[in-house]
């Protein structure tokens, strides 16, 4: 089996992406691996919050928000010596990840862990990394919990 040589990291600017970008680039530099960073725009999340409605005024405020997000962990990886692409898409985060993994030909992906609230719980909704690790077979998906 060779080395990882590549890592995608979901970052969404949450306490648990942060984190996650903390590990990653140290994962980054111990395997001489390449980054890639993915911010997704989770349309299906905004428009059902929205009412199902959303502006064009609105929806280009919400991605120009994910490019700053993006940014910063760019600036981040770059801050720690490692370059980075940044990557941006509009769906369903899931979705996007799995398929960028394909797409960048992606060995690690690499998300933040936010443990369910009671409602999900309740709800008995999927946890998404495990969506993630049946939709990317043969990919390494490592969930990185919040300090």
């Amino acid at each position: 089996m060779s080395k990882p040589s590549k890592i995608l990291l979901y970052y969404d600017g949450t306490r648990e992406a942060k984190t996650a970008l903390h590990h990653v680039a140290d994962l980054a530099h111990a395997l001489d691996a390449h980054t890639d960073v993915l911010a997704v725009v989770d349309t299906t999340s905004t428009i059902a919050a929205s009412g199902w409605y959303l502006s064009d005024l609105a929806c280009a405020c919400i991605q120009d928000a994910t490019m700053i997000t993006l940014r910063e962990a760019l600036d981040h990886m770059e801050g720690n010596g490692l370059p980075a692409r940044g990557h941006m898409a509009c769906g369903d985060v899931v979705d996007s990840i799995s398929t960028h993994a394909g797409l960048l030909n992606s060995d690690i992906l690499v998300v933040g862990h936010r443990p369910r609230s009671g409602f999900a719980r309740w709800w008995n909704r999927g946890l998404a990394h495990d969506d993630l690790m049946a939709r990317c077979n043969g990919r390494l998906v490592v969930t990185i919990p919040c300090n």
